[in-house]
């Protein structure tokens, strides 16, 4: 292949959500593992207002402190050469082939920033906007997966309007699932806000706690005995691809936030590698399971991937119980932490991260179409043409 077939995607991250730094790492080990062979990465970081910025020296993770300073501030839009990346004061154009988002949370994950490019008629990889939505808002997630015969806990929300009228709520809470009861965002992820009201008078603060970061809070029974399983996949062309399963240990009661991507192993002050973080956590990666419970987790991604649009890598999170082998879905993740490469690359059919990347690409630039003819059929004609 030469540099002319090589495609130009522009890969974006940052953003004003809770899981900036967390994007910021992912798109580095992303940037770093694509295939110079094939891709030519464009570094696109999106700040705190959500503007895009663009520069050769944001591959640089060093200059992420936690915004890095100097960039041209960009925009994307159609040219005559099709779609480009344009300097907003200079003017100058880049030409891109293709965006690749790598946001974790609200503004990148949730299906505006998808939304945006289609509208624009940009490829883009990964879940579509209208999937990106449903899988970032819990609550619907579990409806719509519940439809196709997966398993789910039973679950009561809760607004600004519904914490006003707070007897009401711990009295649903507790008719319906009991304590102890676990509290969290409907709209984030890494079970960042996550806690545990181990009785009804530990609710409310919690509900409220939740409240200040999302506008919506999921409350859940306290799975027993929780094991967690995870599990990624992909769609062939004709099937469903998995990824190895994995399986986290924790000896919390809660694997949170800062256990999940913080926990450096013991490295040393300032000598921060990208995948420091997220590779450190103690994990099992195809452990020894019952037939029973891996077929289940498989029938079970499987149905959830068709349901959300069998698009893009996603990583679905299941809970066990495993003294009683109950399994129930979680939460589906659009755009995994560091984009799950370690469970492809210990799938049954391995999966290098490279091939990972060009397969995204490639399958956002075969099924995006630009259409430049008047959408109107003839006879919806309401103005003259």
């Amino acid at each position: 292949m030469t540099a002319h077939d090589r495609k130009r995607v522009a890969v974006m991250f940052g953003g004003a959500s809770q899981e900036h730094d967390v994007s910021v790492v992912s798109a580095h080990q992303l940037m770093d593992a694509a295939d110079v062979r094939n891709i030519e990465v464009v570094p696109v970081y999106t700040d705190f207002e959500n503007r895009f910025f663009s520069a050769p020296f944001l591959r640089d993770i060093r200059r992420f402190k936690p915004k890095p300073a100097g960039a041209a501030e960009v925009f994307f839009r159609w040219s005559e050469r099709g779609p480009v990346m344009q300097e907003l004061k200079s003017g100058i154009q880049t030409p891109i082939d293709c965006v690749l988002p790598v946001f974790h949370g609200p503004f990148g994950e949730d299906g505006r920033l998808q939304g945006h490019f289609e509208l624009l008629g940009i490829p883009v990889t990964g879940f579509a906007a209208g999937s990106s939505a449903m899988a970032m808002r819990k609550d619907a997630t579990k409806a719509l997966v519940k439809l196709a015969g997966v398993n789910v806990l039973d679950h009561v929300t809760a607004n600004r309007a519904r914490l006003a009228r707070s007897a009401d709520l711990v009295a649903e809470v507790e008719a319906k699932l009991g304590f102890p009861a676990i509290v969290k965002p409907a709209n984030l992820g890494s079970s960042i806000g996550v806690g545990l009201a181990k009785t009804a008078a530990d609710l409310l603060p919690l509900v409220a706690y939740v409240l200040a970061q999302d506008n919506l809070a999921l409350i859940e029974p306290q799975v027993q005995n929780l094991v967690e399983y995870n599990i990624a996949m992909r769609w062939t062309g004709h099937d469903v691809a998995l990824s190895a399963i994995e399986r986290p240990k924790s000896g919390a009661e809660l694997l949170d936030f800062k256990e999940k991507y913080l926990s450096s192993g013991g490295g040393t002050k300032g000598a921060f590698l990208p995948s420091e973080g997220m590779l450190s956590l103690t994990r099992d990666v195809n452990p020894d399971l019952p037939a029973e419970l891996r077929d289940r987790i498989h029938d079970y991604a499987r149905r959830v991937f068709v349901a959300l649009g069998h698009r893009g890598a996603p990583r679905i999170d299941f809970m066990a119980n495993r003294e009683t082998g109950e399994l129930w879905f979680n939460e589906i993740n659009a755009i995994p932490g560091s984009y799950g490469f370690f469970l492809w690359e210990a799938a049954a059919r391995p999966l290098l991260f490279p091939e990972l990347i060009d397969h995204l690409v490639t399958e956002a630039l075969a099924d995006t179409v630009k259409r430049f003819d008047d959408p109107v059929p003839q006879g919806a004609y309401l103005l003259p043409r």
